[in-house]
């Protein structure tokens, strides 16, 4: 789900009058050691186009931050700057992005076809649905599944 569409700002106008708080989504974000680089690897690996990119201060600066959307999917991103002392969440290759599609097969041919890596074959899982994996060039993994 979009996390932040005028749809979801709706809810949650619709929600601050229950007496109960609601939970409205989550992002994931990912940690990646550049930007540009996610940026182009998720649009070539699996059709993500850029919602927002946050863009250094100074001039020639990288972007530290960017929203990439597909369909009804949002993934977020944070630039690796050296922090993980402070913030260990940030450190580039730590992230494990889990998606969930309406026809894996379809998927899993696309990605092949274009040549990208796949770190996990397609298979039947544990739990009954059927998955493979890939490795962004931040060494996040990236688990595509469909349920059964």
């Amino acid at each position: 789900m979009v996390c932040y569409d005028s749809a979801v700002y709706e809810r949650i106008q619709e929600r601050k009058s229950m007496s109960k708080p609601n939970f409205i989504c989550a992002n994931v974000v990912l940690p990646v050691r550049s930007i540009s680089e996610a940026v182009n690897w998720y649009a070539e690996a699996l059709g993500f186009s850029v919602a927002y990119l946050h863009e250094g201060e100074h001039e020639g600066e990288e972007a530290n931050y960017a929203i990439l959307q597909r369909d009804d999917v949002s993934v977020h991103f944070i630039l690796d700057e050296g922090y993980a002392d402070e913030h260990p969440w940030t450190q580039s290759g730590t992230g494990y992005l889990y998606l969930v599609v309406n026809d894996v097969d379809k998927v899993f041919e696309e990605v092949k076809a274009k040549g990208i890596a796949i770190t996990r074959d397609l298979q039947i899982e544990n739990w009954g649905a059927r998955g493979f994996n890939l490795t962004d060039p931040s060494g996040n993994d990236v688990h595509i599944e469909q349920p059964r």
